[in-house]
C-alpha cells in the first residue's frame, strides 16, 4: 500500500507522517533520508548520486524515482512517501516506474491550509537542534527562552529555521503553487484516490480525518 502525502510548507506533513508511521506501521519513504543512506552504503545509486551532489548539482529525477521504487519493498508493504513528487515530471516518472513494477498509489493525502495560516505557522515554529523536537512559539523571539525537555543537554538550542521568515515563507509557498500543486490535478486526471484534508485543526483532529482514508 503506497500513500503519498502532499501539501505546502507548514501544512504539518512531517507531524502527520510520524503519526501515520507509528499508528499504522508504515515505512517512511523520504527522499532526503534515502539519498543519505544510499551514499553512505556506497551502492550503485549512491555512487551516482554522490557524483552529482559533490558538484553541487541536483540528482536527476530518474535516479530519485529508482531509489524510491527500490525502497517500496514487496507489493503488500505499507509505504508513506513524503516530499515526493515535487513536480509533474517527477509524478509522471514515479507513475511509470510503479506501473512497470505492477504497483500503484493507494491514496494521495492533500493537506490544505490557507496562505495566511501557513505564514503564521512557519514564522513561529522552531526545532531543538539536538533532538529535532518541534516547538510552537508565541513569537519568533520566544526561542531565546524556551528549553527542550526532551534533550539531556541543558545547553540545547531551540532554533527557528533561517528560511522560516515571512518573506522566505511567501516565496516557498509561491514555488509550491507553481511547481507542486499542479500534481493534484494530475492525480485526479489519472483517477487516483486523492483526498483533500483540511489541515487547519489540531494535530489530533487532522490525524483523525486522515485515518479515515488509510485502509490497511
Amino acid at each position: 500500500m503506497n500513500v503519498i502525502l502532499l501539501g505546502p510548507p507548514g501544512a504539518g506533513k512531517g507531524t502527520q507522517a510520524r503519526k501515520i508511521v507509528d499508528e499504522f506501521d508504515f515505512d517512511y519513504i523520504s527522499t532526503g533520508d534515502m539519498l543519505r543512506k544510499e551514499v553512505e552504503s556506497a551502492s550503485r545509486l549512491g555512487k551516482i548520486a554522490k557524483s552529482y551532489m559533490n558538484k553541487g548539482d541536483l540528482v536527476p529525477d530518474s535516479y530519485i524515482v529508482e531509489m524510491i521504487v527500490d525502497n517500496l519493498g514487496e507489493l503488500n508493504a505499507r509505504n508513506l512517501i513524503d516530499g515526493f513528487p515535487r513536480n509533474i515530471s517527477q509524478a509522471e516518472a514515479l507513475n511509470e516506474k510503479l506501473t512497470e513494477n505492477q504497483q500503484k498509489i493507494a491514496v494521495v493525502l492533500h493537506m490544505n491550509v490557507d496562505d495566511e495560516e501557513l505564514i503564521n505557522r512557519l514564522s513561529t515554529r522552531a526545532v531543538c537542534i539536538l533532538c529535532q523536537a518541534p516547538f510552537k512559539l508565541k513569537s519568533p523571539d520566544e526561542n531565546l527562552i524556551v528549553k527542550c525537555n526532551n534533550s539531556p543537554n541543558k545547553d540545547c538550542i531551540i532554533k527557528v529555521r533561517d528560511d522560516d521568515n515571512p518573506k522566505s515563507v511567501a516565496r516557498r509557498i509561491t514555488v509550491y503553487k507553481n511547481e507542486t500543486f499542479p500534481i493534484v490535478k494530475y492525480y485526479k486526471d489519472l483517477n487516483v484516490n486523492l483526498v483533500d484534508i483540511d489541515a487547519r485543526g489540531t494535530e489530533d483532529e487532522i490525524f483523525q480525518e486522515i485515518s479515515k482514508f488509510i485502509v490497511v
